[in-house]
């Protein structure tokens, strides 16, 4: 029987394509966190607007199958991608913490909705980001996430143009974003209140329940 190979310059194809939708989801939900900067509630106001777009089943699916596309691709081309400019490390490194974040966060958002059966909005990502000590982890989780976008798009960015500039400019944008949605979504690092629901999830998949 004849295997069934997909090309190097068809994977790259599926990672850009898959690459693309999902930047446009993530600018959008960015965008949403960082409404959280006027509260929880103009976070959540905004994101129940924003659900009965992304969460509609046909675009659901679309947006899954582009996490499952894009990670696996992402996987597929590292082991054959050369590292002969800074540019491209960083693409690469950036890439595998992305492949990380989607992971466990689209798992643990499933989770949450699914077998918790809660509403996945503010309070569930700042249960995290709130409660000691699992904050020693998820602050720089997030945090890090929002920077490896950033320099996964602008490493990219870099690459086909050569303008480190315009490529600084996406970078230091991301770690801005980063920074204010951390602030935001900890109350300035006063910490907000959480419902005991979100606390009694964080606290049992954390091990500390």
């Amino acid at each position: 029987m004849k295997q069934l190979t997909i090309s190097g310059s068809a994977i790259r194809k599926l990672h850009y394509i898959s690459g693309i939708t999902l930047s446009l989801f993530i600018s959008i939900h960015l965008l949403n966190h960082l409404f959280a900067l006027a509260g929880p509630t103009a976070h959540i106001a905004l994101m129940e607007k924003l659900r009965k777009v992304y969460r509609h089943p046909v675009i659901e699916t679309i947006l899954l199958l582009a996490v499952l596309t894009q990670v696996v691709s992402g996987i597929r081309l590292l082991f054959n991608r050369q590292r002969k400019l800074m540019a491209e490390s960083i693409q690469i490194y950036s890439g595998m913490y992305l492949s990380f974040f989607l992971i466990v966060h689209v798992s643990a958002v499933i989770a949450g909705r699914l077998m918790a059966h809660l509403d996945t909005n503010f309070y569930f990502s700042g249960a995290g980001l709130n409660l000691y000590p699992v904050n020693l982890f998820f602050i720089p989780y997030y945090f890090l996430s929002v920077c490896a976008i950033s320099l996964h798009i602008a490493s990219l960015h870099y690459l086909k143009t050569k303008s480190g500039w315009s490529a600084g400019l996406i970078g230091a944008a991301g770690l801005t974003a980063a920074l204010l949605i951390i602030v935001a979504h900890t109350n300035n690092f006063k910490w907000w209140e959480i419902p005991f629901e979100y606390r009694a999830f964080i606290e049992k998949y954390s091990g500390k329940g």
